[in-house]
């Protein structure tokens, strides 16, 4: 190319125009080429496929027409034969049924082929004559087939098959001869392959080597085997071939291709370069034949070698035409450039005023004509530019001051063009919303939108923006990171010199530790310094609004004032700094047991305060009580030292005991000094009736404690009868408390209060010990087997280790682990399924009974008693007690009875008191009955003398 501009513009003119038409004759020439060349190899290989398919069309047609010819002689000549046994019929030498009998089974004993036979159809599409067992008589007028046989009745036919067992279906043929005398439609069936042995290539061998492709191409047919059966010179098997490997090659890639075309180096002698052939192969599986038509390749390029000859003559001969023609051509069109080009030339050093010559003719005058118009404009210009040069360089220098106060203001600037797309961005914006220019360029700005504003807020931002031309206020708005943060925003508008807006100019400031500042500043003024739990001040204004919500919803609210006892010996003991870390942990224990809407608040000292709204019931003030003290029994962990912590506390209730802040707050106060004054470490309530009850409990609960200890619980046993027999065969073990005093307590009120206190737990594990005592006594003193029923309380129940005790009490008094059974309630047994699973089966393995109690009062799932192994079912006592006149609670019992037989679960009827209930109960087969009708619940020296009298 550098050698080509140094060139005179005519020279290269003459070498441009040489190149393009050059270039278009070989370009053209390529093209004919290929279009020749393609045009031959697709005709040459469309008549290879069309020989195949011709070829293979024959084959088919010869094949058909000796099936054909074959079928039909069978079929005439088996017409012919009941043809005669009709007519004899006719003369009388034998009945018609006889006859038929006779074609029947000449029909049925001739063979054809390996798996074809006769059958004969009649016009309603009955089997008349057929060979398999049980079709004789049968109708198949639904087959696609009979139809067609009953509509021509004589004729070829050809179908598709498959078998019974068979995984795909199989060319079969049939030829029908209709014996109208007997309307017999006689059809001779088998498959289409069996027939193929009929035909013969030598039929059709002359016309398949008639097919030639070229100076040597030809059509031939061979075999799976690689023999030869239709060839021009070649017999035999190609393994007998010298170049058989090459034959070998081709016949595995058309036993692999089946149908298409096959291109092959082929060797046809040794030593010498292969030849690439080409050939079109055809499968016919029913014969397992390759017919194939072939063709060597290069006699297809021996008819383009020809045409490449002859356009490369023709290029050759354009191009001595082309190159004196170009010559002078360039030199006719190039004269008055040149001259054009001198005259320009003197322009380059400026000078303005050259003109060129405007005589020359055509485009070249014209050009010359422009050319003098140009350099008038351009001195014009040049004057203007030089002019606007000086302006633009005093704008630049502005410009630059401005993008340096742009880049370093502390504020963050973004501009965005009308629509609202970020344009540019400086590098306060990055460092404050953590996006970078290239990140915030195109973007909108709401993707610094926090969502802590509402549609109204942006509505109102934007349509101040359009009437105003601004707008400013504090928003907030989101980091890259997703944190959220206040800035002073304001936003003008930019507006061309027709009023439309071009741009919008925002800047804000980041006001985020002003914020923290702030929040600071009032924290410290409503929080108190020490636990950071809300003073005196912030506890007053959220007990007025708890008052509030409590007036509109019809509540209560609970004000607990909580003083520590005896902080003052804690505090000289071991300093004040260590004062100071008890009521932080005393702080971080009430924080944790109140609940999340509630408060607890630090008055001073050791002085505490906690508001519970919401409340419905008195009893959940009780519940929040006990879980305070409950909450002191652990230790507190003070700088080494493990302290026992106590509290005094009072407790006041809206609207019963106050109707304002303040009322509420000195009378839970009263409360708390009366709890200080009763001794400490308890709650005092305001309200005398609450505050009677509490009293109550906590004395129940310290009597509680004290039978444990002097063992004034008793075991009782009610016995379990079987009301077929009158035999006592189990018992349950029932739990009696008698004061010192003599007087009793009632179970329902005490067994309650020790689940809610966790001292079930103990009294469970007595009334275990206590029962298995009594049932080692009984089974010495009794023959009969005994079994024992103890009640398991839903807190028992959850300890991790609940089978293990069971096991351990039982094993230690030698009693066998059958002999006892567990009543759990329904509400205990689904509280935690796998969990109950897993305990049941553990004492159900060692031979431990479940019962589950009170069953139709809870949920009664069939499925629970399906999953659990549940082996009695105890009815609760207010089914039976109405059962007599209850068609219902009848109803109800005599089904759970029945399900719990089909289901192998026995069933114990509880609190039968009536002769009329036990009688129906009999009647409904309950295997064991329990309840005053028999027996109340009785001790163990009462139970002996009864067992006695029953044996």
């Amino acid at each position: 190319m550098k050698i080509l501009k140094k060139l005179s513009l005519r020279y290269q003119l003459m070498l441009w125009n040489t190149f393009l038409i050059l270039f278009a004759l070989i370009t053209t020439g390529w093209a004919i080429n290929s279009l020749v060349k393609n045009t031959v190899e697709k005709n040459m290989v469309k008549d290879l496929t069309a020989s195949v398919v011709s070829i293979q069309k024959m084959i088919d047609t010869t094949v058909n027409a000796s099936i054909h010819n074959y079928l039909r002689g069978i079929g005439e000549k088996n017409v012919d034969m009941l043809d005669q046994l009709h007519k004899e019929a006719a003369a009388g030498k034998m009945d018609l049924a006889e006859a038929k009998e006779m074609g029947e089974k000449i029909l049925l004993n001739q063979p054809i082929g390996k798996t074809g036979y006769i059958y004969a159809l009649t016009s309603d599409a009955t089997l008349a004559v057929h060979p398999v067992e049980g079709m004789k008589n049968r109708n198949v007028s639904e087959y696609e087939l009979s139809q067609k046989q009953i509509l021509e009745k004589k004729g070829y036919v050809a179908y598709t098959w498959k078998n019974p067992g068979e995984d795909k279906e199989r060319e079969k043929v049939l030829y029908m001869a209709y014996f109208e005398p007997w309307d017999w439609i006689v059809s001779v069936s088998s498959y289409r392959e069996e027939f193929i042995a009929l035909f013969d290539i030598r039929d059709i061998q002359a016309a398949i080597l008639s097919f030639q492709f070229g100076q040597s191409g030809s059509s031939f047919i061979m075999d799976g085997e690689g023999n030869f059966l239709v060839h021009r010179q070649l017999t035999g098997n190609l393994s007998l071939l010298k170049d058989s490997e090459s034959w070998a090659a081709l016949l595995a890639e058309m036993k692999r291709a089946g149908t298409g075309t096959i291109r092959m180096e082929w060797h046809e002698k040794q030593g010498e370069a292969p030849r690439e052939r080409l050939f079109f192969s055809h499968h016919i599986p029913s014969l397992d034949w390759f017919v194939v038509s072939s063709v060597y390749s290069d006699e297809i390029r021996q008819q383009l070698n020809r045409i490449h000859q002859i356009i490369l003559a023709a290029i050759l001969m354009i191009l001595l035409i082309l190159l004196p023609f170009s010559l002078y051509l360039g030199r006719s069109i190039t004269r008055p450039l040149v001259r054009l080009a001198r005259e320009m030339e003197q322009a380059d050093s400026g000078v303005f005023d050259i003109r060129a010559e405007e005589t020359a003719s055509g485009e070249i005058g014209r050009l010359a004509a422009h050319f003098n118009a140009y350099m008038a404009r351009l001195k014009t210009v040049h004057h203007e530019l030089n002019r606007e040069i000086e302006e633009r360089i005093k704008a630049a220098a502005q410009l630059n001051i401005f993008k340096k106060v742009f880049e370093n203001a502390l504020e963050g600037i973004s501009i965005t063009d009308a629509d609202g797309h970020i344009l540019d961005v400086n590098q306060a914006f990055t460092d404050i919303t953590g996006y970078s220019r290239e990140e915030a360029a195109g973007q909108n700005p709401r993707i610094l939108k926090s969502n802590r504003h509402d549609d109204a807020f942006y509505k109102e931002m934007w349509d101040q923006l359009k009437t105003r031309g601004y707008w400013a206020g504090e928003i907030w708005n989101r980091r890259k990171n997703g944190e959220a943060y206040p800035e002073i925003l304001s936003i003008n508008s930019i507006k061309q010199d027709d009023g439309e807006i071009s741009h919008y100019v925002a800047v804000f400031h980041d006001i985020s530790e002003m914020k923290l500042q702030q929040e600071k500043i009032q924290h410290q003024a409503y929080h108190d310094e020490l636990t950071g739990l809300p003073n005196r001040y912030l506890v007053r204004d959220r007990l007025s609004m708890a008052l509030k919500a409590a007036r509109r919803q019809h509540t209560m609210v609970a004000v607990i004032f909580l003083d520590m006892d005896n902080f003052k010996f804690f505090n000289d003991s071991l300093g004040h700094a260590s004062g100071d870390v008890l009521l932080q942990t005393l702080g971080d224990r009430l924080r944790k047991i109140i609940r999340e809407q509630d408060t607890v608040a630090r008055l001073g000292g050791d002085e505490f305060l906690v508001i519970a709204g919401d409340i419905k019931f008195q009893k959940e003030v009780l519940e929040l009580a006990d879980r305070l003290f409950e909450a002191m029994k652990a230790p507190f962990v003070i700088d080494g030292h493990e302290l026992l912590i106590s509290l005094s506390v009072g407790i006041t209730l809206y609207p019963e005991d106050g109707a304002d802040a303040d009322l509420l707050m000195k009378n839970a106060d009263m409360a708390m000094y009366q709890s200080k004054i009763s001794g400490k470490n308890r709650y005092h309530m305001f309200t005398p009736e609450l505050n009677r009850l509490a009293l109550y409990k906590m004395e129940m609960v310290k009597e509680f404690r004290t039978a444990l200890t002097q063992k004034e619980f008793r075991v009782y046993y009610q016995p379990k009868v079987d009301p077929a027999t009158n035999c006592v065969l189990g018992l349950e073990a029932l739990v009696r408390w008698q004061k010192q005093d003599g007087a009793p307590v009632s179970p329902g009120e005490f067994i309650p209060m020790a689940e809610e206190t966790g001292l079930i737990l103990q009294l469970s594990r007595y009334v275990l010990e206590e029962a298995c005592k009594g049932l080692k006594i009984l089974k010495e003193r009794f023959a009969f087997p005994l079994t024992l029923s103890v009640n398991i309380s839903p807190l028992e129940f959850k300890q991790p280790d609940f089978a293990d005790n069971i096991l351990k009490v039982v094993s230690s008094h030698l009693l066998a682990a059958s002999s006892i059974e567990i009543e759990i309630t329904e509400t205990t047994m689904i509280t935690d399924l796998k969990s109950t699973v897993e305990k049941l089966n553990v004492l159900k393995t060692e031979g431990v009974s479940i019962a589950i109690d009170d069953f139709g009062t809870g949920y009664s799932s069939l499925y629970y008693l399906k999953k659990l192994p549940i082996s009695t079912l105890k009815i609760d006592k207010s089914f039976i007690d109405d059962m007599t006149t209850d068609q219902n609670d009848a109803n109800i019992v005599e089904t759970i009875i029945l399900m719990a037989k089909n289901l192998g679960i026995e069933v114990v009827a509880e609190g039968v008191e009536t002769k009329e209930q036990f009688e129906l109960l009999a009647k409904y087969k309950c295997d064991l009955i329990q309840g005053y009708y028999y027996a109340k619940p009785m001790p163990l020296k009462d139970l002996i003398l009864y067992l006695e009298d029953m044996s």
